[in-house]
């Protein structure tokens, strides 16, 4: 059965689980709760995070890399002669090393004292960990979970908010890569919160620059994972029009000390032509040219973001 992309699939964050994982949840699965994440006896090691004394602001979508991977396998299944999510893990361990960036403070944009590279970059390595994890690769995750907590940190989130980081790790060690999925998705939604609910615009600014610094590397993957299999079908994946719409309006309302930083600025300028590539119908493709313009249009962003100057 195809599936025909729509924005509402781009606005879900890591609460989508594919069927197959629910199908093969173990029984010592995890379970999120209000004040974090529990687990059945016989993993009763897990320490649960606390629950943040913070509260969720209703604000800007939680947008992940993951509802595009799912979206790719489920139109290239038959295409690529895929029966599983196992089938696939050599496909996003591939992906992994050819894009994955490096979020140490000393690697990226202003070493650590841009506050916008700093967000954006946590944004980036949370796209990394959600293709580790596709890749069942537990280096790389554990890798990807430590740089997120730094970068996190560095934008003042505390031990509240980065409990899970340390959940993923473990699960991740055991490959239990269903609790891990949760948990990684637990954990981008408690930094992000923080960030949103706080009372210093800043912040909340920085939480939307998390939300692009995911969005760009997401749509870096998936841009050459369609442009690699291009057909029309597979590429209506990007059809994206009203999220960008959404992005577009966020930026605009950056603090002055965003607005004009140059980065930032190359990226809201970027945003419309984005737009129009992407603005096809609800079954229509989005040409291969366009695809290699946006993959080279995120690429060059991402590596700015992720390269000290």
């Amino acid at each position: 059965m195809k599936l025909h992309i729509t924005t509402l699939a781009t606005l879900l964050a890591f609460a989508v689980i594919p069927l197959s994982a629910q199908n093969s949840a173990p029984k010592n699965r995890i379970k999120v709760n209000d004040g974090g994440l529990t687990t059945d006896a016989d993993d009763s090691n897990v320490k649960a995070a606390g629950k943040s004394e913070r509260q969720k602001v209703p604000g800007i979508p939680q947008i992940s890399v993951i509802d595009k991977l799912l979206s790719i396998e489920s139109a290239l299944n038959t295409k690529l002669k895929r029966r599983s999510e196992e089938d696939w893990t050599k496909d996003y361990g591939a992906l992994y090393q050819k894009f994955r960036r490096d979020g140490r403070l000393n690697a990226i944009r202003g070493e650590g004292k841009d506050g916008a590279a700093v967000a954006m970059a946590l944004g980036i390595k949370a796209s990394d960990a959600v293709v580790a994890l596709k890749a069942r690769n537990v280096e790389a995750l554990n890798d990807a979970a430590g740089q997120i907590d730094i970068l996190a940190k560095r934008l003042g989130a505390s031990d509240a908010e980065l409990g899970m980081a340390n959940t993923v790790k473990v699960y991740a060690n055991k490959k239990q890569w269903f609790n891990a999925f949760l948990a990684l998705g637990r954990l981008q939604r408690d930094v992000t919160n923080y960030l949103e609910s706080s009372g210093d615009k800043i912040k909340r600014d920085q939480a939307m620059l998390v939300i692009v610094g995911g969005w760009l590397q997401g749509g870096r993957c998936v841009t050459h994972v369609i442009d690699e299999n291009y057909d029309e079908f597979v590429s209506n994946i990007l059809r994206e029009q009203r999220l960008v719409d959404i992005i577009i309006a966020s930026l605009d309302t950056l603090d002055p000390k965003y607005v004009n930083d140059p980065l930032v600025a190359d990226i809201r300028k970027a945003l419309p032509e984005i737009r129009k590539r992407v603005d096809v119908g609800l079954k229509a493709p989005v040409k291969q040219e366009d695809v290699k313009w946006l993959h080279k249009t995120f690429d060059e962003f991402v590596v700015r973001i992720t390269t000290k100057e």
